[in-house]
């Protein structure tokens, strides 16, 4: 027996690729930052490091930021669809 059912179709995105693409964005930069840094002695030692954790950390925030930006925008988008659901 078939039954008619109204169904959302859109496209979300998943938040864990944007997350990672975020935070390898911001791991990428603390890296170039670190290798361009002045060397001299009021900088710690642990400079690029810090730099890292900071920046992979934003990288990460700003990656789920956009994933949720992006999800909401796609739910405007969404289409409605009559389905069958076919149960036995």
């Amino acid at each position: 027996m078939a039954k008619d059912e109204e169904v959302e179709i859109r496209r979300a995105p998943k938040m864990f690729p944007w997350m990672l693409t975020g935070g390898l964005l911001g791991i990428v930069i603390a890296l170039v930052m670190g290798i361009f840094a002045p060397q001299d002695e009021t900088l710690p030692a642990n400079f690029v490091g810090l730099l890292l954790i900071s920046f992979a950390a934003l990288g990460l925030g700003l990656g789920a930021l956009f994933a949720i930006v992006y999800d909401l925008i796609s739910s405007r988008r969404a289409r409605r669809a009559i389905a069958n659901r076919v149960t036995e």
